[in-house]
């Protein structure tokens, strides 16, 4: 059922009131759309308000539908019949976002001497698939702006080393990109680093436990999906420096070649961003590169270039396909050149496929080309 008309412009005027006082950091007034009926809220809701007040947004907006719905049985005895749930769409932009983002939650609302207050945000309708959090809705969030980089930490991650490491991998990636890609990217990253594996999940929409040992995802953020960000695993955080900063360039070069939006198959995309994060420390090898070398020396090389299925999060030999992937971008840029894995990865990019993308560059079949990187996997393993 629908409120009444009054009653829903009563609700926005509330929500857009209290982000209006967010940004302005006008503690009073936000405090004062504040129900305390839930006595654990008032903290819940400073938490958002230090979020909101200091985190650098260029759009922040949010729009509240017209459904209302019932609380369970627990909430309605401790907030009162007259408390309700809506669903509010939060649209908002990070600098170096190329659209806004926007994300379904949730907010509990009462009525107190004709004043609609928010008394909570964790009801939910029964049945409601959760997609992807805000990462300033999950717990305490710094940001910071600094030239191309924009990153958002949570407790206990240091924000000056993940804007350090972000801004130096944005340079490295610039200067080994190959040419010819890269050409619609305005240059900016979006980083969110969480403070928890479960929020890291949130974050992304993935189920808890799923995505624990990922070191990080460059996603499409949002309902709409049109924006692209960094998210970072905070196990990552114990990484050595130099593995991290490879971590980080290997996801930017996804943001580089919008690589979440591209038909591409996922061994070239991956291994075009190992290829690039590799190139930064030439003596440095993809992870599953020693096992995959000693793979071929017993069984032979693989048959076909790795299927999309192979990376995902829960895949057996998991690294040991990156690394297939790697010395194939590598194959190419050696036994060919670098402007043509370039030209190579854009047309795959670009909707061939991959026997157009070689016949069209290499001047290969696909049976041919993959005739030839087995032949060299082979020549590799032998040293």
């Amino acid at each position: 059922m629908a409120p009444q008309s009054s009653q829903l412009n009563r609700v926005r005027a509330t929500v857009d009131a209290l982000l209006r006082a967010a940004r302005a950091g006008d503690s009073t007034d936000f405090d004062r759309l504040i129900s305390d009926r839930d006595p654990t809220f008032p903290d819940r809701a400073r938490l958002l308000y230090d979020n909101l007040s200091t985190l650098p947004f260029t759009t922040l907006q949010m729009r509240v539908d017209p459904a209302h719905f019932g609380l369970s049985e627990a909430r309605r005895r401790l907030l009162g019949p007259d408390a309700w749930v809506q669903r509010g769409i939060v649209v908002w932009r990070l600098p170096g976002d190329a659209v806004e983002v926007e994300h379904v939650v949730w907010l509990t609302f009462l009525e107190a001497a004709g004043d609609v207050k928010v008394a909570g945000t964790i009801d939910e309708p029964a049945g409601n698939v959760r997609g992807q959090q805000p990462s300033w809705w999950l717990g305490p969030f710094i940001g910071r702006e600094w030239n191309e980089v924009t990153v958002l930490a949570g407790l206990g991650q240091s924000l000056d080393r993940w804007v350090q490491l972000a801004a130096a991998a944005v340079a490295n990636v610039r200067q080994e990109l190959p040419d010819g890609l890269g050409g619609s990217w305005n240059g900016h990253v979006v980083l969110e680093a969480p403070a928890t594996v479960r929020d890291f999940e949130a974050i992304l929409s993935k189920p808890a436990g799923s995505y624990g040992s990922i070191a990080a995802v460059t996603h499409r953020a949002g309902t709409t999906g049109d924006a692209i960000r960094i998210v970072v695993n905070p196990r990552a955080a114990q990484l050595p420096e130099r593995d991290l900063q490879a971590v980080i360039e290997h996801e930017i070069v996804h943001v580089a070649t919008g690589s979440p939006n591209s038909p591409a198959p996922t061994w070239a995309e991956e291994g075009l961003a190992e290829w690039v994060s590799m190139r930064v420390r030439p003596d440095q090898r993809s992870e599953g590169t020693d096992e995959l070398l000693a793979r071929v020396r017993d069984d032979g090389p693989p048959r076909s270039f790795p299927p999309d299925q192979r990376f995902g999060a829960a895949a057996r030999d998991l690294e040991q396909a990156y690394a297939e992937a790697w010395l194939a971008c590598r194959f190419i840029a050696d036994q060919h050149s670098e402007s043509q894995l370039g030209l190579f990865y854009a047309e795959l990019a670009g909707g061939s496929t991959l026997d157009e993308a070689s016949q069209s560059i290499l001047h290969l079949s696909e049976a041919a080309l993959t005739a030839e990187w087995r032949a060299y996997l082979a020549r590799l393993a032998r040293y």
